[in-house]
């Protein structure tokens, strides 16, 4: 029997939830179930059958029969009359929840709810209380412990000779909106409310907000030592909560964990940490073998009663985690001003970036290459990417290169850049004035360089523009080919075979230069601007430039001189042999569309002049 009337308490309280939120007129089915749930409860309790029956509960709260029914006796009860604001409790409810400090009005008992759920909450009370039915009512509330719980209270209204009023239960729901149901620890929400209380803690003490991310976890629980994602977050959580309190735990999606903490300073949080970081540092153990977990910890520290909110610290705890992931795990990461600066800086790359993308804003600049044993003739132009910033404004690489290779749009505007500069090779205006036969730059990022539609794309650029391979000439950078050493290769093999030309820029800024001189295959070396700087009043350095000279042609290697800026500097280069110099001595980079109307074919050296680009 007792199971009977469990069910029946249970369809019953159902029913009455549903009624109370719907947002229509009532269900005539739903309410006669209803009744008829009614009429079988009191047979089976043996009440009387009379609905308006009352007797006093165990607490002396008066309930009619119908309302025992709906309540069920055994649960949390209350009773408030609206006329007087008298409001009476039982004693499960004070011993749960108050702490016995006994609340004598709606108005004082609300004080222990959550400050935005006070006012919202008195008012649908006398709502509920003058309308004839059934209501529900979910809030947050402090209990006698000092900690929040989420409670649902459903309430019937009634109308005796004291006036209106409400009779009701208290259901406890913070497991259902406060916990992560794979895992059993906390969720999204108790971590903001968590993070709320410590931003309002009244000693204006320093807390602090900490995420552990496992980065290598979702690819684990796709492979064959788990069955599924839920078996490795409960195995993950298991191993948490034997180290940390379990009750401000929280489970975030994708593996993460955070928790709220005292901060004293830095050495105390690597205390609290270590013990993490060894467990997670020891293997799982699974049915087909051991697997380790790669993790990241960022920490935001933050002090109570400060102008920051929840959300800010959300957002900063993500950029630590989001930043270390990309620098290494392992390790404790916290947050600083600086991440915030270059997390904007990205964020106005990529729209600068987007933007020059949809509306033609990639720009072609070129700077000369030239040839002194020729007289100052213009052998080359290096083509270097600008976009469009605003009307008038220019964005320098500076601004948008990083960005661009984080979100993988580098391909986008390099495609774009690099059909503006092969154009450049067939346009009869250049034709006419630099000859048939001058080279064209462009550099390659380490992400193009890895890339296995690289050749095949710049094939496809050079046939539609009917240009010369041989004219070509692909810049690439130590860097960009230890990335992917075995792709790079077979990449810049391939390109050679089609006639295109590589050169290594940027040499002698790189640890391994000289090995990759005999590695690679190369046609042309660009010594970078540092070897350069200050040539002339530096012995060793002119000895370093004299030998690189030397030894690129005997490799039978073009060498080209880059940041050349004083007159002093091009004559010791010149003297040492040097042959193809690029540098602002000759011209600064210009608008692609400039360079008919400001340079000539051949070039002399000049004087430095202010310039916007």
């Amino acid at each position: 029997m007792s199971r009977t009337v469990q069910a029946l308490c249970h369809d019953i309280r159902y029913l009455a939830d549903e009624l109370a939120t719907g947002s229509t007129s009532p269900d005539e089915k739903r309410l006669a179930h209803l009744s008829t749930c009614c009429d079988n409860l009191l047979e089976l309790l043996e009440t009387p059958s009379t609905p308006e029956a009352v007797r006093p509960a165990p607490d002396g709260i008066p309930l009619s029969e119908y309302e025992r029914m709906l309540l069920c006796e055994h649960d949390v009860i209350w009773h408030w009359q609206a006329q007087d604001d008298a409001l009476t409790l039982s004693s499960r409810w004070e011993m749960l929840y108050h702490d016995n400090v006994k609340p004598l009005s709606l108005t004082q008992w609300c004080q222990k709810l959550h400050p935005e759920d006070r006012d919202r909450v008195q008012m649908l009370c006398h709502q509920a209380a003058a309308t004839r039915g059934l209501s529900r009512i979910e809030c947050r509330l402090l209990d006698g412990r000092g900690q929040w719980r989420f409670v649902r209270l459903r309430t019937v209204s009634h109308d005796q000779a004291g006036g209106a009023g409400l009779t009701g239960v208290l259901s406890d729901i913070t497991d259902e909106r406060y916990r992560d149901p794979v895992t059993g620890l906390g969720n999204s929400d108790l971590l903001d409310q968590l993070l709320e209380d410590a931003l309002k803690d009244t000693y204006n003490a320093r807390h602090a907000l900490i995420q552990i991310t496992l980065v290598n976890a979702t690819l684990l629980s796709e492979s064959e030592h788990f069955s599924n994602t839920r078996e490795l977050e409960t195995r993950i959580a298991d191993l948490l909560v034997t180290l940390l309190p379990a009750g401000r735990l929280i489970a975030l999606p994708g593996f993460s964990y955070a928790l709220v903490a005292p901060f004293h300073d830095q050495k105390t949080m690597a205390r609290l940490v270590e013990p993490i970081q060894q467990m997670l540092g020891m293997p799982l153990e699974t049915p087909t073998g051991r697997v380790w977990l790669s993790y990241v910890v960022g920490v935001v520290p933050f002090d109570a009663g400060s102008t920051v909110n929840v959300e800010t610290l959300r957002k900063q705890v993500r950029l630590t985690i989001s930043n270390a992931s990309g620098t290494g795990v392992g390790g404790i990461h916290y947050y600083s001003d600086e991440l915030q600066e270059r997390a904007r800086q990205a964020s106005r790359g990529e729209q600068l970036i987007r933007a020059a993308l949809a509306c033609d804003g990639v720009l072609c600049f070129l700077q000369p290459i030239v040839s002194v044993s020729e007289g100052g003739r213009v052998v080359a132009f290096e083509a270097l990417m600008r976009l469009r910033d605003g009307e008038e404004g220019i964005a320098m690489p500076g601004a948008f290169i990083e960005a661009a290779e984080s979100t993988g749009l580098i391909h986008q505007l390099s495609q774009q850049l690099i059909d503006k500069a092969l154009h450049i090779l067939v346009d009869p205006a250049f034709t006419h004035r630099f000859g048939q036969n001058f080279v064209i730059n462009i550099n390659l990022s380490r992400h193009q360089l890895k890339d296995a539609m690289l050749v095949d794309d710049m094939m496809r650029l050079i046939n539609k523009h009917g240009a010369d391979p041989r004219r070509v000439n692909l810049e690439i950078t130590e860097s960009a080919v230890l990335a992917e050493p075995a792709i790079a290769l077979r990449n810049l093999n391939r390109l050679r075979e089609h006639g295109i030309s590589i050169a290594l820029d940027d040499f002698g800024s790189g640890y391994s230069s000289l090995s990759q001189l005999c590695e690679l295959p190369l046609d042309c070396i660009k010594i970078d601007r540092r070897f350069v700087m200050d040539l002339e009043r530096e012995p060793r350095k002119r000895h370093v430039m004299t030998s690189v000279i030397d030894l690129c042609r005997r490799l039978d290697f073009r060498v080209v001189i880059e940041g050349v800026e004083e007159s002093a500097t091009l004559k010791t280069v010149c003297d040492m042999g040097a042959e193809q110099i690029q540098g602002f001595i000759y011209a600064r980079p210009m608008p692609s569309q400039d360079v008919l109307g400001r340079l000539n074919a051949t070039l002399l050296p000049v004087a430095l002049q202010p310039t916007s680009f």
